[in-house]
């Protein structure tokens, strides 16, 4: 099982016309829960959580986000340091190719 970050594209995430229109992986599941929680947890991270839904215009908080994640795996990530840091660069390009180019239209992220 992995953890992946789903796009929704529609008026609103529950609009019953929304339907996932791509998808990006984040993390093996052993990662995730190992490393991921640990760090989101101690950099009180209020975005970018499992299960957590974000729209387009909110992009710009997850990025700073993930920074901070990126900077605490760079001094706490253990074995798994270079895989996660690698995930963290590819999402913050994925989700800036949304927020620069498609920042008018109605886009939800959901991470699980």
């Amino acid at each position: 099982m992995s953890v992946s970050l789903f796009v929704f594209k529609g008026e609103d995430f529950n609009y019953p016309e929304s339907r996932i229109v791509d998808e990006m992986p984040v993390s093996f599941q052993r990662v995730w829960k190992e490393t991921w929680e640990k760090a989101i947890s101690e950099c009180k991270i209020k975005i970018f959580v499992c299960g957590g839904m974000f729209s387009i215009n909110t992009i710009p908080g997850v990025l700073a986000e993930l920074d901070s994640v990126f900077d605490w795996v760079n001094h706490n990530g253990g074995r798994d340091m270079k895989y996660i840091q690698n995930r963290i660069q590819e999402l913050k390009e994925f989700l800036n190719s949304y927020y620069n180019e498609q920042e008018t239209l109605d886009y939800w992220f959901d991470l699980g």
